[in-house]
This record gives C-alpha cells, structure tokens and sequence, in this order.
C-alpha cells in the first residue's frame, strides 16, 4: 500500500483533511496545487484510500480490509482517476460526462465515492465546462481530488468552487533522505539530482530511473559541439525533435538564466547548472545579459506553448532553439 500512503514531508496537510473528515467538515471538491515531483497525486491517492477503508490504522488506509485489497488491485468501484489517454494530451469531455455519471450513483460500497483528476489543467475547455456543472451540484457523499502543476492553466470558475491546498517541496534533509531511501542506483548523485529539480523528490527519481542527468549531459555536449562549429542546428534538431521537447526546453532555458547571473557577477558555486559553469561562463561573457535573457523568453514561449497542448513542429522548433543559441556566441 506505500503507493496509498502520504509522503513524510506531507504530514501537516494530511493532518488538516482528516480533521475535516472526522468532524464531518469535508469538502465536496479540493485542488491540489504545486510543483511536479511533490507528491500531489500520491497524496490524492492515500487520502482516497483513507476516505474508503472501513477499519484505517493511525488516521490512514489499514491495507487489509476488502476496500483496500481492492484498491490494490485496481478494481474499487468507488474511485475514478482521470488522466488523459496518453501524457500531455487533453482530458476531453467524454471522458468528464462519464465521470459526472459516476459522481452522482450511489457508492456501491455504501460509503463515499471519490474522484481523482490528474492534471487538471489537461481538460479542454469543453471537458472543464461539464465538470464546472458537476462541482456546482455534486452528488451525495462524492469527494473531487483535482491535482495540477499549473493551476493558473484551469478555469477560474473551476478553482473558486474547491477549496486549494499548496503543495510546498520539502527541506533539503527530508529530501536526501527519502531519495536516498528509494534509489537503486544513483545514491551518489542526490545532490544533483535534487539541484535538477528544485528540491522535488519524486521528480528527482524519475530523473535518476529514466536517466535524465546523462540525457541532460548529452545536450550540454551538443551545444558545445555547436559553439566549436563541430555541429549544425540543422543535425541537431534531428537529434532531438523526439525528445521530451518540454524537458529539453527547460534545460536550455536554465542554463541561459544561469548565464545572466554569471554576466552579473554571481559566484560559479551559485549558480544552478555549477557542472556546466564554463560553458555558461562563455556565453556569458560572448553577449549582454539582455540578449540572452531575450533568447530565454523565446524558448519560455515556446515551452508555455507546448505546455498547453500547442501542436509545435519538433524540428523546426529545435532548429531555432539551437540557431538562436549558436547566434549568442558569435
């Protein structure tokens, strides 16, 4: 049941809804707000695990019952997680009408139904229209768990009718413990792997099982192939157009941000990316800071437009990247 469980660093939100559930002050619908890699959706997990099981241990899912066994098997017909069909697709409204059914039967369990949305900003427009219907007149004893990294992507109308928990990274110690705790590998590189990614363990181990810090490496090695002339935008685009495009965009866009700050006198030991400090340093020191800060607002467009579902050209959309990158230094 560990993947039901809230997370250590959790401890004080899940605190607040199980008050509000043992004194009968649940709401109908909450939004889960933060960063990716903090737990939002195992969070939203545990606690509909915990709404549904008939004997909970310690405020939390006991893992036995014949709910939880359930659970565990994926087949509790009181649950419904809404993801879209494949990741950074939208949610569509079929798939909301189904679940509007859903929420207003009756639990077949005889206690409460529970909704998980995941990520919420994936509903289109019409998706997040029907499901508005829904949180206005939810049916009895139905609770909506909406989880997003971009809440500032959804409805207005969406987030004023739930009530919003913000989902914060943990200190630095819980976080090396806990990804120290669940790496197979890689136990010499938490540090990095947490610097990568603001903090926010659970990204940090996808980091380390899809090996993305070589994938990172690998991109820093092309664009100093490109400064050398070693490389052309053109060959590279080929490389990388079927790269998480999103991924990819957030490292180019780290490493300028990082340059900006060298421009302006920040110490090596400072910055972010301090592994790729001298290739940094010599952008850097190749144009202004507004010039580069220009570059990374284009490729911050061209992320947000990927982010919302822009059906963006993977190779002319590298092809810039580089170009523009390449333009910086000479």
């Amino acid at each position: 049941m560990q993947a039901w469980q809230p997370l250590p660093w959790q401890s004080s939100l899940w605190q607040q809804l199980v008050h509000c559930h043992q004194t009968d002050n649940l709401a109908h619908a909450y939004l889960l707000r933060g960063m990716p890699g903090v737990g939002k959706v195992q969070f939203a997990k545990a606690f509909a695990a915990y709404l549904l099981c008939k004997s909970p241990v310690n405020d939390q899912a006991c893992g036995f019952c014949k709910e939880c066994d359930l659970l565990k098997a994926g087949s509790h017909p009181d649950i419904a997680i809404v993801e879209p069909d494949d990741p950074g697709r939208p949610i569509r409204i079929d798939r909301i009408r189904q679940l509007n059914e859903f929420a207003h039967k009756t639990a077949q369990q005889g206690g409460r139904r529970v909704i998980v949305i995941n990520p919420a900003e994936a509903m289109n427009i019409n998706a997040s229209n029907a499901l508005l219907k829904c949180l206005e007149e939810p049916g009895e004893n139905t609770v909506f768990l909406l989880v997003s990294a971009r809440a500032g992507d959804m409805l207005p109308t969406i987030r004023s009718r739930c009530q919003q928990l913000k989902f914060s990274t943990p200190d630095r110690p819980s976080a090396e413990q806990w990804l120290t705790r669940h790496l197979d590998n890689h136990a010499d590189q938490v540090a990095m792997l947490l610097d990568q990614t603001g903090d926010a363990p659970l990204e940090a181990k996808r980091f380390a099982d899809e090996g993305l810090l070589e994938k990172r490496l690998e991109l820093a090695h092309c664009v100093k192939g490109l400064f050398k002339g070693a490389m052309a935008p053109v060959e590279l685009a080929k490389d990388w157009q079927k790269s998480d495009l999103v991924l990819t965009l957030a490292w180019l866009i780290s490493w300028l941000e990082d340059s900006v700050r060298l421009e302006q006198g920040v110490a090596e030991s400072d910055i972010r990316n301090t592994d790729q400090a001298k290739m940094l340093r010599y952008i850097a020191t190749k144009v202004s800071g507004r010039a580069i800060l220009e570059e990374r607002d284009w490729l911050i467009k061209q992320r947000q437009s990927l982010l919302e579902g822009g059906n963006l050209n993977g190779q002319m959309l590298m092809e810039g990247a580089f170009s523009r990158y390449l333009e910086l230094v000479l």
